[in-house]
């Protein structure tokens, strides 16, 4: 014990032991659904230039003529970082909304791809923006939204072959990371009265493939009560499928057969109910 606390004291003295800078952005509320500043951790992010692991932010309309922000920082009161600017606070709130889904992603099984450029129109006015016809979060802030552009770019080698499975997939992923199986009822204009956008509605006749696909995952994950591991089921099953014919049942299957016993009698129970006991070869 004599020897171990020497080093203790040298890893504090050194910063070993600090823990990082807490950032205030603008962000989505998990239970109320608005807008509003919250405090949350960036690890590895350059925060002036507004760029880290999850992505690039720059200025602009185009690569060839966009630069990189400027964001100078002041601390709170509180201890927190925040951006001098409105602008900046509410870049920084985007790329916290990207570090979020990166983080989801990565722990249901998602690789770690590099960070991506996200061109961001400087005329566009920052901040809380309500759409004069009621849509109350800008996509870029909504974090189910942002979670399934992030897994549209991790599925993009199954999207060129099965389009329909892919986006289904990550239509799922989004309402995982948001825990709304509604989640892009916030960024739509006039909201949503009749439901067709809530993942766990009864599916009407003529439905895309898609919708089925994510709401049957859905359907499962929330009977389960297990969404990350719905998740990491999912985009194993993404891998697994082939290049030949392909439809929602067969990526069910794929689900399915990761499971054993009760897991798997329940989810198969589940999957047909939506697909109306349709071709789930893992469901005899």
């Amino acid at each position: 014990m004599r020897r171990v606390l020497p080093f203790l004291a040298l890893a504090a003295a050194c910063g070993g032991t600090a823990l990082p800078d807490r950032v205030a952005v603008l962000g989505m509320d998990r239970l109320s659904g608005e807008l509003l500043g919250k405090e949350v951790e960036l690890p590895g992010t350059d925060l002036g230039a507004v760029r880290g692991p999850a992505a690039m932010m720059m200025l602009g309309i185009s690569t060839e003529s966009a630069r990189v922000p400027d964001c100078a920082m002041r601390r709170k009161v509180s201890g927190a970082l925040v951006a001098r600017t409105l602008p900046c606070v509410s870049l920084l709130g985007h790329y916290a909304a990207m570090d979020r889904a990166r983080q989801f992603l990565l722990a249901a099984g998602a690789e770690a791809l590099l960070p991506a450029p996200v061109l961001v129109d400087e005329s566009a006015a920052p901040g809380l923006r309500y759409d004069a016809r009621g849509a109350r979060v800008p996509l870029a802030l909504n974090p189910g939204a942002v979670t399934r552009e992030l897994a549209r770019r991790q599925l993009r080698g199954l999207a060129a072959v099965h389009p329909e499975e892919a986006e289904g997939i990550a239509l799922f992923l989004g309402a995982v990371a948001a825990g709304d199986p509604g989640y892009l009822a916030n960024s739509e204009p006039g909201g949503n009265p009749t439901g067709e956008l809530d993942l766990s509605r009864p599916l009407a006749a003529g439905e895309p493939a898609s919708a089925v696909l994510a709401g049957a995952l859905w359907a499962w994950a929330d009977a389960s009560g297990d969404l990350t591991g719905a998740s990491r089921a999912a985009l194993a099953a993404s891998r697994a499928l082939g290049a030949g014919a392909a439809d929602p049942a067969a990526v069910l299957s794929l689900v399915a057969a990761q499971l054993d016993g009760a897991e798997r009698d329940q989810a198969c129970a589940v999957f047909r109910a939506r697909l109306h006991a349709v071709g789930i070869s893992a469901c005899p």
